[in-house]
């Protein structure tokens, strides 16, 4: 491994070399800058967590170029300029970064969230039908969240108060909606292979993103398009060959999927799950839709739906740990409006005013992918009096957005009055959780119910604590920059949880 490190290194300053010395290209004079060395880029001039040290350093400017090697970043700072490219240039920013790597690996890749183009356009508008004719965001799917909570609470008992690890928990319950939306079916918990897949969703959402990762892997990216013979060089990088690894272990998975709903298609006069949707419309137009193509998608549902969910019920059972007052008023709430014999549904919304109020305000303060997912510009444009060019790189600091206090005054304490107007709930109109323009996500109605449910199902029935026998504090839990270093979603550090019935 050490060997083939090396060489990799090696190969990649020589390529990265060249690079440099042949590009012609200077981008964004207007744009502040980071700072930057040649090669290594703006790496020594950036501590980790890079979104903290942005909004640190440059909380007040737009948007700021951030150099990872040799590849330039734009990353934009404020709500401002987010909503000028993500709403008025809506077009212009819904390209994607190469995927040479992965095409490499998994071949024509297509999906939903990493293509772009006509591609992307029909993934998206096809994935959208499907999903709502299953009841996506609909009573459909709130009946298969009302199971997932039923089962949510039985692990809950069968622990008998023993601190149990959230992380399972959540996921366990995020991804069996998936499943059922994909596959037809649920996973049953004790199935060693579904906790395997966990396990997979897990690591893959944590790789890669350090700042000398991404600025390996960028900077050799941008030679490889030009290079593709240099393209083994990235796949020897320990990080990349890693992340590889795991992405193919829930890609071959989903492709045993389509293959047993294909093998059972003849029986099948009506689709019933988005495999049997896909594999319909394979015929219909075979030149967009295959079978490489189905199992990207399946991934990134699978990707996008357990752990975003999951780590936001985490930060949510920390915060009413953190403010027990706000909890205290979420329980009254609920037993006020809708008692504490039902479960609650998302008709119950129209009452729950505090609850969505605290629910919004968990997602403000967690910010949980702080730099959202990189997009490409298509064409020149100008944001906020920059130029941006063609093919250049954008990442959006959504952890500065959040925390911007001329948006959110006092921005660090959670404050479900934000969203209050009159003790009526307001939507925040500066939350960037869910992004904006053509590239919001298509999951975000099925994630507010899943969120509103599970929330509102757990503050009915139990108050939360911490291990007793872990030392750490809630701020060695959610706030220690130590903990968000490398991680792509911002979750808290590992821990367990004691639940407790209210009296």
């Amino acid at each position: 491994m050490a060997t083939a490190t090396t060489l990799a290194i090696a190969g990649g300053a020589a390529a990265l070399g060249f690079y440099w010395f042949s590009s012609k290209r200077f981008n964004g004079k207007d744009a502040p800058s980071v700072g930057r060395y040649p090669m290594i880029g703006s790496l020594r001039h950036l501590p980790e967590p890079m979104y903290l040290s942005l909004y640190e350093r440059f909380g007040t400017e737009p948007i700021v170029r951030v150099y990872f090697g040799t590849q330039c970043v734009y990353v934009f700072n404020r709500w401002s300029a987010f909503k000028e490219a993500m709403v008025d240039n809506a077009e212009q920013l819904s390209g994607r970064q190469s995927q040479t790597l992965a095409a490499s690996v998994f071949g024509d890749i297509g999906g939903i969230v990493m293509s772009d183009g006509e591609i992307w356009r029909e993934y998206r508008r096809f994935t959208l039908k499907t999903l709502r004719d299953f009841g996506f965001g609909r009573r459909g799917a709130e009946e298969i969240i009302a199971v997932e909570t039923d089962h949510l609470h039985r692990s809950i008992e069968a622990a008998a108060g023993a601190p149990m690890d959230t992380t399972v928990l959540m996921s366990s319950a995020a991804s069996n909606i998936i499943c059922q939306l994909v596959f037809g079916s649920r996973l049953a918990s004790e199935d060693p292979y579904f906790h395997e897949l966990l396990d997979v969703f897990h690591k893959i959402s944590q790789a890669g993103s350090s700042n000398i990762t991404q600025s390996v892997v960028l900077s050799v990216l941008a030679v490889v398009d030009r290079l593709p013979m240099l393209l083994p060089l990235l796949k020897l990088l320990p990080s990349t060959s890693v992340t590889l690894a795991n992405f193919k272990k829930l890609h071959d998975y989903c492709c045993q999927q389509r293959d047993k709903h294909a093998a059972e298609m003849e029986k099948v006069d009506r689709a019933k799950d988005y495999i049997e949707a896909h594999l319909q419309h394979q015929n219909i137009r075979p030149e967009l839709f295959n079978d490489t193509r189905l199992a990207m998608a399946v991934t990134e549902l699978f990707l996008a739906g357990t752990d975003t969910t999951a780590n936001t019920l985490r930060w949510a059972i920390l915060f009413m740990i953190e403010n027990p007052d706000v909890a205290d008023k979420v329980y009254e709430e609920i037993v006020e409006k809708i008692g504490r014999e039902r479960l609650p549904t998302m008709q119950d919304r129209s009452v729950l005013h505090y609850t969505q109020a605290a629910i919004e305000e968990v997602h403000r303060r967690a910010s949980l992918v702080p730099l959202g997912v990189l997009h490409r510009i298509t064409s020149d444009i100008t944001v906020s009096g920059v130029p941006l060019k063609a093919d250049s790189i954008c990442a959006f600091n959504v952890y500065s957005i959040h925390h911007d206090p001329e948006l959110f005054p006092e921005p660090t304490k959670f404050l479900p009055e934000r969203h209050l107007k009159d003790n009526q709930f307001v939507p925040c109109p500066h939350l960037a959780t869910f992004g904006l323009g053509r590239r919001a996500c298509l999951g975000e109605s099925l994630a507010r119910m899943e969120l509103f449910v599970f929330f509102s199902a757990l503050m009915q029935r139990y108050r939360f604590s911490l291990d007793p026998q872990d030392s750490r504090t809630l701020w060695d839990l959610t706030e220690d920059p130590e903990i968000f270093k490398g991680n792509s979603i911002r979750t808290p550090a590992a821990h367990k949880i004691i639940f407790s019935y209210r009296a």
